[in-house]
């Protein structure tokens, strides 16, 4: 007679020990070091650990203070840069995955290598690259311009008021193949009996984009919109090759903010607080359009 009980209890044990590399992960990679920041922003820890004290709240009376101001001026130059970038590489992304949708599955083949490209280029390579193009007199976009008749062009990296746009344009040129085939995939995933019945009942292009694309494919909206927003509040990489870590012309951006005062201010219990103050404000931003998005998406299918 088969003992039930016994090859349960077997493979309730197998279980547990196929879970230890997994919980040794999470307590190497994720708990230890939340735990440690969180100790050390409590600390004077500088660069090395020598002479470490507790101060208690000290960090944060600082952030909080007229002292670290300069770390909410480039909180909030991370998210202009982020809800802008967002809106337009949303937006971009769906109607070029729209656009995609409605080519033949040659073209398809060769647009969607095209529009991935620049996802799977480094940062360095963008950077070294645009750099070129945004170089005053010489580079590709001021001669391109000139030859059209522009004058007096701006200088597209160190004017302040249109840097951060600059940057803007780089990342969503970067960026927008990540959105546009999450849309496409999702547009796939529609079901063509109801296209084909809607058009059967009249329904034009416009109207089945509308009324049934869009709607259809909002959880892959959902998707993008988390994505790009947690990516652009943590972006440093372009800002800092762009600027070589100075983070000037208005391109000082909270993730650059945070490297310079550990690595070059030398002051790591000061950029450990500011890490743990950025997490959580990620976490409501991102908690808060989850939710709203919810609520969206339950009005659509209502």
């Amino acid at each position: 007679m088969v003992n039930v009980r016994s090859i349960q209890r077997q493979a309730n044990i197998v279980g547990w020990l196929l879970m230890i590399p997994t919980v040794v992960g999470i307590a190497l990679f994720i708990l230890y070091p939340v735990v440690f920041s969180l100790i050390m922003s409590f600390t004077n820890w500088k660069f090395v650990f020598y002479n470490v004290r507790f101060i208690g709240g000290g960090n944060y009376a600082w952030l909080f203070s007229a002292a670290g101001s300069q770390f909410w001026v480039s909180v909030w130059t991370s998210i202009k840069f982020t809800f802008i970038s967002t809106s337009i590489q949303t937006v971009l992304g769906f109607f070029l995955a729209y656009t995609l949708y409605n080519m033949n599955p040659k073209a398809q083949a060769i647009y969607k290598v095209l529009i991935y490209i620049p996802v799977l280029l480094p940062a360095a390579v963008v950077s070294v690259m645009w750099t070129f193009f945004f170089e005053p007199n010489v580079g590709l976009i001021d001669v391109l311009l000139t030859n059209m008749g522009f004058k007096n062009l701006p200088l597209w990296l160190a004017d302040e008021n249109i840097a951060l746009g600059s940057v803007i344009f780089v990342n969503t040129w970067q960026y927008l193949g990540v959105t546009t085939i999450i849309y496409f995939i999702a547009m796939n995933a529609i079901s063509r009996d109801v296209l084909e019945g809607a058009t059967i009942d009249g329904a034009g292009k416009w109207m089945i984009l509308w009324r049934f694309i869009l709607p259809l494919s909002w959880s892959s909206t959902s998707v993008n919109l988390l994505l790009s927003i947690m990516g652009g509040l943590k972006s440093f990489d372009l800002f800092y090759l762009f600027t070589n870590g100075t983070g000037d012309h208005g391109l000082y951006v909270v993730g650059l903010y945070i490297w310079r005062t550990a690595y070059k201010f030398k002051t790591f219990c000061r950029a450990v607080t500011m890490s743990i103050i950025l997490s959580v404000i990620i976490a409501a931003i991102s908690l808060s359009l989850n939710w709203l998005l919810g609520k969206t998406e339950d009005k659509i299918d209502a």
